[in-house]
């Protein structure tokens, strides 16, 4: 016969506590939810971050071509202002030109005033003018020359030559000046 004893004691052993199956599954099935919750979130908050880098990146770029549209603009304005500023440059030498040699003729045509003397070449250069003409006598040479000296509006007359001609059966005089503007 067999005997059991059923009496704890000395002899007997501890009895192991059994867990609960459904409590293990539960807990993993809910760690498992969990962790697939913080997965999923973590990914919409990464493509929450993805979508607003994006979106900063098209800002980015239409500010880009927005500043090189101005980068351009400015460039062109940058082109017409120098070339505006070359033809004023330009407009301003002519301009200056154009006053030495029509107030040289001026003073020129008011030295010959009173005189038998017309001329027949002018060249002004910088501020050099040459001048040719013809007078009835060598005495109407001088005395253009003269004047020429009272104008105050040349220096270093000198009268580079004067000679007997005859044109058209007429005895005259050719003669050819060269002074400097003053100013």
């Amino acid at each position: 016969m067999i005997r059991i004893n059923l009496l704890p004691g000395p002899k007997g052993h501890n009895a192991k506590p059994q867990y609960d199956v459904r409590a293990q599954a539960l807990l993993g099935v809910g760690l498992l939810l969990v962790t697939l919750a913080g997965c999923w979130w973590y990914s919409a908050s990464l493509d929450e971050e993805i979508a607003v880098r994006q979106t900063e990146k098209l800002d980015k770029e239409k500010q880009v071509a927005q500043l090189k549209e101005q980068v351009k603009q400015v460039s062109d304005f940058e082109n017409r202002k120098k070339v505006l500023e070359d033809k004023n440059r330009i407009i301003d030498e002519l301009e200056k030109s154009r006053v030495g040699p029509v107030k040289a003729l001026d003073h020129v045509s008011q030295s010959l005033d009173p005189l038998k003397v017309w001329l027949v070449r002018m060249a002004v250069t910088g501020k050099e003018v040459d001048l040719e003409g013809r007078a009835a006598t060598n005495d109407d040479v001088v005395e253009f020359v003269n004047n020429l000296r009272r104008t105050d509006y040349f220096s270093n007359i000198n009268l580079q030559e004067s000679r007997a001609a005859v044109e058209s059966q007429l005895n005259i005089y050719q003669f050819k000046l060269g002074f400097r503007l003053k100013g």
